[in-house]
C-alpha cells in the first residue's frame, strides 16, 4: 500500500471523526436533558464508526479497527435499547473517539504498522470490550428484555411476533405465519384476496393511502440528490498549489499598473488603449477576488471544536455551561483560522474557570444555574469580528488593581485614575493571573498573553468589555486575509510607503499651520478641537525629525492613523493613491526596524515599505514623557 494513499485516507478519517464528535455532543445534549433518543442520530453514529472500521481494515490499521469495532458494538446495543443510554455509556464513546484521534494522528506522523502505541489505549479497549461482554451476558440471563417487538416500532423495517421465540426469526426476516406477511413487513407490496396478474407484485396499485406515502418523501429525496450533486463538485487541492496561484495572481496585480501606467505611454492620447486597459484592470480585480476566495473557509470548523472544549472544561470545574454559536458561516482566510484556535481556547477556558459562577453562586445571585457563553462571528468591512461573551460575574477592578500593584506594574497613587479599559489591559500582561492557585486550566498567567500575541501577529485587535456582576465580553478583530491588503500609498522624499487602509482614519492637507514642539522629535498640531501628535517617518530609521527646525508646517500631508483609540499623525510629501498591495516578506536587513510589516512593488516600479501602524503608535506613545 502506497504511503500517499494511506495519508489521503487518514485525512478522510479525520473528517469522519470530526463528524462523530459533533454528533456525539449533539446526542448528549438531546438525551441527558430527558428528551427522547434521536434514532436517526444513533444510526448516523453507527454508520460513522462502521465506516472507520471497514476503511481502516482495508489499509491494515488494526488498532483503529479494534477500537472502532468495540464502539460500534456499544452503539448497536444502544440502537436496540435506547432506554439504557446513560452518562457512563456516552463517556465511553467519547473516550473511544479520543483514542481514535490519537491513533490517526500517530499514524500520520510516525507510522507504527497500525498497532497500539500506548498501554492506556489497550487498557481502555479491554474496558470497552468488557462492557460489551457484560451487556451480552446480561441479556442471555434476561432474554425477556430482548426488544424484538420494540425493534419493529423503532426502525419500521423488521416485522416480528411477540410470542415468536424461534432464534431463526430473531431479525424478523423469516416468518411461519399462516397468512403472508410480506405486505405488513415492508409496506411495499400490496396483495388482494383475488389476485390479478397485473397486481401480482403490487407495483401498479394506486390506492389513496399509498399515493400519500409516495408523495411525502419526494422532497427529501430531491434534497438528498441535490446535496449529492453539490458534494460531487468539491475537489481536494493542495494548499501549496493555492499559495502558488495566489503568488502568481499577486504578480499580475503588481505588473498590471506597470504596463497600463507606464511612463512611455502616459503622455500619449490612446483612447482605445485606455478602454482596453480599464477592462483589463476589472478582469484582474475579479481574478484577484476569486483567487482570494479559494482560501476562504467557514469559521464553523473551529467553532464546532469549541463545543467539546466547553463540555470538558465544564465537567472539570463542576459548572453547568451552555454554548451558543452564531455566525459560523462567516468566511475567513484558512491561514488565519489556523492561528485563531489557541486564542479562542484560552478565552473560553478563562470564561468558564474565572468568569462563570458555580450553580450555587448563580442561584444566590438570582441567575439560572446554567451559565451561557455566546460565541459569534460577523464580517465588518475587511475584518472579521469574533466575540466571546459570558453572563458570569464580570471582572473585578479592585482585585485586578491589587494584583497589579503587588507586581509593581503601577504605583498605588496612579491606580485610582485609570479607566476601566486601561485596567483590563493588564490582563494581557505576561505572567499576570488573579487565580489563587495553579491548576491545569489556569493560574500561570500565560493564557491571555498568548491571545494578544497571536492576534497581534495576525494584524488584529483584542478588546475587553465587562460589567461587574453581569459578564465579560472579549472582541477579536482580524483581517479577512493577510495575502493582499488595501493600502494608501504615500511618498516622503524619494521613498514610498504604504499604510494599511484599515489603520487610516483620515488624511489632511496642510497648506500652512503652526507646529507645537513639546521637545526634540516630539511635535503636535491643532486639528479642529484636538491636538494631534505628529511623527516624522525619519524616526523609524534612527534619524532626527525634520520638524525640529520648523515652526510652521507648509504644503504637507498628514495621515491620521488610529490604534486602540490612540491617534497619531504621520507627515508625508505626497499621497500617491489607494491600491491593492501584495505583501512580500521583508529582507533580514530590516529585521531590527520595529515598525515595518513588509514590502511590495508598486505600479511605477518602485519598492514600497509597508508600515506597521500599530507598532509605530505603541512605540511613539511609550517614548512620550512629558
Amino acid at each position: 500500500m502506497e504511503r500517499d494513499d494511506v495519508l489521503e485516507y487518514l485525512l478522510e478519517a479525520r473528517e469522519t471523526l470530526d463528524n462523530i464528535e459533533k454528533d456525539l455532543l449533539h446526542f448528549e445534549k438531546s438525551t441527558l436533558d430527558g428528551s427522547l433518543v434521536d434514532r436517526d442520530l444513533l444510526d448516523t453514529l453507527f454508520r460513522h464508526f462502521h465506516t472507520i472500521k471497514g476503511s481502516s481494515g482495508f489499509f491494515g490499521l488494526t488498532a483503529i479497527v479494534k477500537m472502532a469495532h468495540a464502539a460500534e458494538n456499544l452503539l448497536d446495543y444502544l440502537r436496540k435499547n435506547p432506554e439504557d443510554q446513560d452518562e457512563d455509556t456516552l463517556e465511553l464513546l467519547i473516550t473511544a473517539l479520543d483514542y481514535l484521534n490519537e491513533l490517526v494522528e500517530h499514524e500520520e506522523s510516525s507510522p507504527s504498522g497500525g498497532d497500539f502505541f500506548s498501554e492506556e489505549q489497550i487498557q481502555f479497549l479491554t474496558k470497552l470490550n468488557n462492557k460489551n461482554e457484560s451487556i451480552r451476558v446480561l441479556h442471555l440471563q434476561n432474554p425477556e428484555k430482548l426488544p424484538s417487538a420494540q425493534t419493529n416500532d423503532e426502525f419500521g423495517l423488521f416485522g416480528d411476533d411477540i410470542t415468536n421465540e424461534n432464534p431463526k426469526e430473531e431479525f424478523g426476516l423469516f416468518t411461519n405465519a399462516k397468512e403472508p406477511t410480506v405486505v405488513k413487513e415492508f409496506g411495499l407490496f400490496v396483495d388482494d384476496s383475488t389476485p390479478k396478474p397485473n397486481k401480482e407484485f403490487g407495483l401498479f396499485q394506486k390506492p389513496d393511502f399509498d399515493l400519500t406515502k409516495e408523495k411525502n418523501p419526494k422532497p427529501e429525496e430531491n434534497l438528498k440528490n441535490e446535496k449529492k450533486t453539490i458534494i460531487k463538485k468539491d475537489i481536494r487541492i493542495d494548499t501549496d498549489k493555492l499559495d502558488s496561484l495566489l503568488d502568481i495572481v499577486g504578480e499580475i496585480v503588481i505588473t498590471e499598473p506597470m504596463v497600463t501606467d507606464h511612463q512611455d505611454i502616459s503622455k500619449l492620447k490612446l483612447e482605445n488603449f485606455q478602454k482596453t486597459a480599464l477592462q483589463l484592470k476589472k478582469l484582474i480585480r475579479n481574478l484577484q477576488e476569486i483567487t482570494l476566495s479559494l482560501r476562504m473557509v467557514p469559521i464553523a470548523g473551529i467553532f464546532s471544536r469549541m463545543e467539546r472544549l466547553v463540555r470538558d472544561t465544564a465537567k472539570k470545574t463542576g459548572k453547568q455551561v451552555k454554548l451558543i454559536i452564531s455566525g459560523e458561516d462567516t468566511e475567513i482566510d484558512k491561514s488565519i483560522i489556523e492561528e485563531m484556535y489557541d486564542p479562542l481556547v484560552h478565552i473560553i477556558r478563562n470564561a468558564i474557570d474565572h468568569g462563570l459562577e458555580t450553580p450555587e453562586e448563580r442561584k444566590e445571585a438570582g441567575k439560572q444555574p446554567e451559565g451561557t457563553i455566546l460565541l459569534t462571528a460577523t464580517q465588518s468591512g475587511k475584518e472579521v469580528w469574533i466575540e466571546v461573551r459570558d453572563d458570569g460575574k464580570g471582572l473585578s477592578r479592585e482585585r485586578i488593581l491589587n494584583k497589579v500593584i503587588s507586581l509593581g506594574l503601577i504605583a498605588h497613587t496612579d491606580a485610582e485614575t485609570l479607566e476601566d479599559k486601561e485596567v483590563w489591559e493588564f490582563l494581557f500582561h505576561p505572567g499576570f493571573s488573579t487565580a489563587k492557585e495553579v491548576t491545569d486550566l489556569s493560574g500561570r498567567g500565560v493564557g491571555l498573553d498568548v491571545v494578544r500575541k497571536n492576534v497581534t501577529t495576525l494584524k488584529g485587535f483584542v478588546d475587553v468589555f465587562s460589567v461587574f456582576g453581569q459578564g465579560t465580553t472579549f472582541l477579536i478583530r482580524v483581517p479577512l486575509t493577510l495575502a493582499i491588503i488595501e493600502g494608501l500609498v504615500v511618498r516622503k522624499a524619494d521613498t514610498y510607503f504604504i499604510l494599511p487602509s484599515i489603520d487610516v482614519k483620515e488624511s489632511i492637507y496642510i497648506s500652512k499651520e503652526p507646529i507645537n514642539e513639546l521637545y526634540k522629535n516630539n511635535h503636535s498640531i491643532q486639528h479642529r478641537t484636538n491636538q494631534i501628535s505628529l511623527v516624522d517617518i525619519n524616526l523609524l530609521f534612527g534619524k532626527d525629525s525634520d520638524l525640529n527646525d520648523q515652526r510652521i508646517l507648509k504644503e504637507k500631508y498628514v495621515i491620521v492613523t488610529e490604534s486602540h483609540e490612540k491617534q497619531m499623525g504621520i507627515v508625508f510629501d505626497e499621497i500617491v493613491g489607494s491600491q491593492s498591495i501584495v505583501i512580500k516578506p521583508i529582507s533580514p536587513i530590516f529585521k531590527n526596524i520595529n515598525g515595518l510589516a513588509g514590502c511590495t512593488i508598486l505600479g511605477n516600479g518602485h519598492a514600497g515599505l509597508i508600515l506597521d501602524v500599530r507598532k509605530l503608535i505603541s512605540q511613539h506613545l511609550s517614548s512620550v514623557t512629558i
